[in-house]
């Protein structure tokens, strides 16, 4: 412009229109000094102007930072802006972000401003984060009804829903509704199923490791998830709609200095594989009690003070609730059953009502373990309590108000243990029911095992044990039970793992088969019969004219 033909190269004086002064006082200072700094709010202005510039390093560097800040909130409008500027990359990086929090993006104000064209490539993608083809249906519904005008453009959503997967009665009140006598509603013959009705329920083995392995009962196969670097001391749970959140303790810099932070909140992103921040909590907290109950998340004690708060996903905010009235509870248990949360640490149960706002003290557990863990299940709660050879379980009913030993006071061998509730099928009626199970890690066998199946075994093991509440006892499964994770020499390094459940994306999850027992392994050179200790391997030079 200067140094060419053009008119300005004549000019003392250039007005630059519809760039602002933020935007070019952030370019000016990327030429003089190399320094690319830029404010959030201001990254699109930046971005646009280093277009018109043709500064290219601005432009990659303020689209990859869109890219890593992607939310429920600015996703929209990233990709209104990228569909803009023709960034086929940012678009499909919006595009997919969107796809992976498609039921929460709907409820955003931004979604209904998206154009049609756009919002039809949204409803046609295959990794559509939902349960329910019913969901996406209701998601355009929600964009037509905001402006009526745009009733016009329902049969074109029609062909993105997918017939297979929608119901009789939602079709018939769609064309009753929407249907007229100058056009059919014609919908998607597509038979592929949305990534998020892909997903399969498995156990999740959590410990201050930052690799989880998953284990998909259904298929016998084995995945890993990683969690968030630099977090320690954490806690992990997952809501009634799978969605997973964690609390930890992080490490940093500032000033040259190390400082430690808790404050550090993260929910997990199932398509992406990906751990995303969220608000931090009001307090620090160290291997807090986190749990969720009716749509919260609460993080509770872990810290000096034993204070609590609650995080509401819908704006993500954290606010405080009544502490709990005892002496430091650190990593506490905590399980939620009907309106309440129950705290347990050592012989100590406390209450806390959802609905009032404050704590009540329950009756003193049985005595205290070294290591526990609660899970609800049939209302009731079920503690696990692990030491060093031996672990039992009690269970708390708040009709009796009492704590008591299951199965006749049995004890189980092992180093530690894990309770674990998961849906099986009824044989009998063939419907799926809740089913709570034990699983046992020992390092050494048992005076009581039988000699031949111990005969070839590789120590450590897993047992499972299922538990039959109408009579109050405790079946040990088969060894070969699907439900077993053949992953015992990882669970015995790690000890004090916690088993949670819920329901992942194979397809986006790792390959976790390096946690595979090396007994599992032999197996599939040698048969089942060795890998549970009937006989030996084969020399390796048999056969082969060694």
């Amino acid at each position: 412009m200067f140094i060419g033909s053009y008119a300005e190269a004549k000019q003392e004086r250039i007005r630059i229109q519809d760039v602002s002064g933020v935007a070019m006082a952030t370019i000016l200072d990327y030429a003089y000094t190399g320094r690319l700094q830029m404010e959030p709010d201001q990254v699109q202005a930046v971005m646009t102007a280093a277009g018109l510039f043709q500064v290219g390093f601005i432009c990659c560097k303020a689209a990859e930072y869109m890219k890593d800040h992607l939310d429920v909130s600015n996703c929209a409008d990233v990709l209104m802006y990228a569909d803009m500027l023709g960034d086929s990359a940012l678009v499909e990086a919006s595009g997919r972000y969107i796809a992976s929090r498609f039921s929460q993006m709907v409820l955003q104000p931004s979604f209904l401003q998206l154009p049609l064209p756009l919002l039809q490539s949204l409803l046609n993608r295959d990794d559509l984060m939902t349960n329910f083809e019913y969901d996406i249906v209701q998601g355009a519904l929600r964009w037509i009804d905001f402006d009526k005008e745009r009733l016009r453009h329902f049969p074109v959503f029609c062909s993105s829903f997918r017939r297979s997967f929608i119901s009789e009665k939602l079709r018939m009140e769609l064309e009753s509704k929407y249907s007229t006598t100058d056009y059919k509603l014609v919908y998607s013959d597509s038979t592929v199923k949305r990534l998020g009705q892909t997903r399969t329920r498995m156990q999740i083995f959590v410990t201050d490791n930052y690799i989880a392995p998953c284990y998909d009962p259904s298929s016998r196969k084995l995945y890993k998830m990683k969690l968030p670097e630099g977090v320690s001391n954490f806690s992990i749970t997952v809501t009634r709609d799978d969605e997973i959140y964690l609390a930890g303790h992080t490490k940093g810099f500032r000033n040259g200095l190390r400082i430690d932070t808790q404050k550090a909140f993260y929910q997990y992103n199932h398509l992406l594989n990906t751990w995303e921040s969220r608000s931090q909590m009001i307090s620090p907290r160290n291997s807090c009690a986190l749990v969720c109950l009716k749509g919260f998340i609460y993080a509770i004690g872990g810290d000096s003070e034993n204070t609590a708060e609650r995080y509401d996903p819908s704006c993500d905010e954290w606010t405080s609730i009544a502490p709990l009235p005892s002496a430091a509870m650190l990593s506490p248990c905590a399980v939620p059953l009907d309106d309440s949360i129950y705290v347990i640490k050592g012989k100590s149960c406390y209450c806390f009502s959802t609905t009032e706002d404050t704590w009540r003290i329950v009756a003193d557990t049985l005595p205290t373990p070294l290591h526990e863990q609660v899970v609800e299940y049939a209302g009731c709660i079920y503690r696990v309590c692990g030491g060093h050879v031996a672990s039992s379980v009690q269970i708390y009913s708040p009709e009796d108000g009492i704590w008591k030993s299951t199965g006749n006071c049995k004890s189980f061998p092992c180093d530690y243990a894990m309770l674990t509730v998961y849906k099986r099928p009824y044989s009998r009626k063939g419907m799926v029911v809740d089913v709570l199970y034990l699983i046992t890690v020992r390092s050494k066998a048992d005076p009581d095992d039988d000699p031949w199946e111990s005969l070839g075994r590789r120590w450590p093991r897993i047992d499972l044990y299922e538990y039959q509440n109408w009579k109050d006892s405790w079946c040990k499964q088969d060894s070969r039970d699907k439900m077993v994770p053949p992953i015992s020499q990882w669970l015995e390094a790690r000890r004090l793992t916690e088993c949670l459940l819920a329901r992942m994306v194979p397809t986006s999850l790792e390959d976790g088969s390096s946690y595979k027992d090396e007994q599992e392994h032999s197996d599939h050179m040698y048969g089942s019969d060795y890998m549970y200790g009937y006989h030996s391997p084969p020399h390796p030079y048999v056969g082969t004219g060694e």
